[in-house]
């Protein structure tokens, strides 16, 4: 931490800490439904589109809880 700058509380540390997530969290949940989406058929990838989308919305909710406080240095 640089000795001039005090951290302090930001606004949009929520949008900060998930977008610097959001590649690591979408890779890993892409990955871990890798062979149900190679077998399934177009209404079935539909559904696990919603699916992929709903874990990774609850990953990064435990990466960077809306509620969270967030500080910068």
């Amino acid at each position: 931490m640089n000795e001039d700058c005090d951290p302090h509380f930001v606004f949009d540390g929520y949008e900060r800490a998930r977008g610097a997530s959001i590649d690591q969290v979408w890779a890993e949940v892409e990955l871990e439904f890798a062979e149900r989406w190679a077998a399934a058929g177009w209404f079935e990838r539909l559904k696990l589109k919603r699916e992929m989308q709903r874990e990774i919305e609850r990953r990064l909710d435990r990466v960077a809880p809306p509620w969270g406080l967030y500080i910068s240095d």
